[in-house]
């Protein structure tokens, strides 16, 4: 049966009505409801950022070459982003409305389509950095002595990445169910499996930094497994048994047209991430182990934003789906407001004490030195980030994917690179100076997703 056919067929059976979990969410103030979701979220990102930057401690008292090796693997890694989160969000803003419309059977088989492409993209692109890691990181600009160590890490990683492509889409379902509390505790499970066999590779066994490689891996592929089964066994309303698992063409167009803009935005944005890799590494191995750690500290300020932005795409989906374009307004608001505080805190840590922060994940001073006027600088822009993440969270839950194309490519290549480039090298301000490019591009985007919502144009999209 095709999609179209389905979707009438569903629609011929029940009058429509929200799910349990969207009526619920819907019954309570729009903050109220935004915290429900993001609070679960925010425990996720932070809980995942911590168990990530552990591993970069036990890699980072292995040396700043170990810690460039492991940091550029996992900035390669960025070429799958766009096809998680394309396909997340294209999932999430289905599944949303759907859920929303109480067209469950549409939001499972949607789950579904979204699945086999993560998993068809991620054996794809596994494939390639098997193949392809040591050019890859000379592409990168990385020296011979970081290559030899990153080759193997690299290929380990990017063979396995299909397990976490699978996980990602996997979780998104979920969040966009309604039910964020699932993915925080399989977040909570994979740090439990992620610290101690990174422990028990680095520092027991000591195999050296592919350690982190293995513990990655091995953990990716078990939660992985563990979100199917219970996306097989429904959560809130939402499971993926007993519908069909043959590709669907009319479907996965409907997905790709709210998807392959998200996929453009994050490929400009992979891209524009291994450039400011480039521009690290061109300043030295010390500098670019900074960069890395500087990445590190910073998502502990954007990862908990992720969780509004997760709660943001939700609500405004399903308040879509609702017919009720006002409360979906309100959502969005709601979540900014929420995210702006708590990156408003993190960033006043970042200019306050750059250099104990910089000092938790790294024993070499020089790393540290270079590290600390980058994240004081960046540390002014964290409120910007807050408006980025959730704004730009509610334009893609309402499946208005091409503004935030638009509002990447003009401030990646207007703005951020070629700023950042102008202050770290004519300039001479070095790794501050390209974080500095990055604060000012910060601004300059959050004020285009504040125009563009406050503008009401993204309800009009259809989904």
């Amino acid at each position: 049966m095709s999609f179209t056919a389905e979707v009438a067929e569903e629609q011929a059976e029940q009058p429509p009505a929200p799910s349990r979990r969207a009526a619920e969410l819907a019954a309570l103030h729009p903050q109220r409801a935004a915290l429900e979701l993001a609070w679960p979220g925010i425990i996720e990102n932070l809980i995942a950022a911590g168990g990530q930057a552990t591993v970069f401690v036990f890699v980072g008292h292995l040396g700043a070459i170990a810690t460039a090796a492991v940091g550029a693997s996992l900035q390669f890694l960025f070429l799958m982003f766009p096809v998680w989160r394309s396909l997340a969000i294209g999932t999430m803003a289905h599944v949303s409305r759907r859920m929303g419309e109480g067209r469950m059977r549409t939001a499972a088989d949607v789950t579904r389509q979204s699945l086999l492409l993560g998993a068809i993209a991620g054996v794809a692109f596994g494939v390639g950095f098997v193949v392809f890691a040591a050019p890859l990181l000379r592409l990168l600009g990385a020296t011979d002595d970081v290559v030899d160590v990153a080759t193997p890490i690299l290929a380990l990683l990017g063979g396995g990445s299909v397990f976490q492509t699978v996980w990602f889409i996997a979780v998104s379902a979920i969040r966009a169910a309604g039910d964020s509390r699932t993915p925080m505790w399989l977040a909570i499970l994979s740090v439990a499996l992620t610290v101690p066999l990174a422990y028990l590779f680095v520092d027991v066994l000591r195999v050296g930094p592919i350690g982190a490689a293995y513990a990655l891996t091995i953990d990716s592929a078990t939660i992985c497994a563990l979100s199917l089964v219970l996306l097989w066994r429904g959560r809130a309303d939402l499971s993926i048994r007993g519908g069909p698992w043959g590709l669907d063409m009319s479907l996965i167009r409907s997905i790709f047209s709210i998807s392959l803009p998200s996929a453009a935005e994050s490929a400009l944005f992979s891209i524009g991430i291994l450039a400011l890799s480039g521009f690290a590494f061109r300043l030295g191995t010390a500098t670019s182990a900074a960069h890395q750690i500087v990445n590190q500290v910073e998502s502990f300020s954007f990862l908990p934003c992720i969780g509004f932005s997760g709660a943001a795409s939700a609500l405004v989906g399903q308040a879509l789906g609702m017919g009720d374009p006002r409360r979906a307004t309100r959502a969005g608001w709601a979540a900014v407001r929420m995210a702006f505080l708590w990156s408003t805190l993190a960033g006043v840590a970042f200019m306050v004490v750059p250099g104990f922060l910089l000092g938790i994940f790294t024993s070499d001073q020089h790393v540290v030195d270079a590290g600390i006027g980058a994240l004081a600088v960046v540390g002014i822009g964290q409120p910007a980030q807050a408006l980025i993440f959730t704004l730009g969270g509610a334009l893609r839950g309402a499946g208005d994917t091409r503004f935030p194309l638009v509002a990447t490519a003009v401030n990646w290549f207007v703005i951020r690179l070629p700023l950042a480039y102008t202050l770290a090298f004519p300039l001479g301000l070095g790794l501050t100076g390209v974080w500095a490019g990055i604060a000012a591009d910060y601004f300059v985007r959050a004020g285009l997703l504040a125009w563009r919502f406050n503008s009401g144009a993204w309800q009009k999209v259809r989904v």
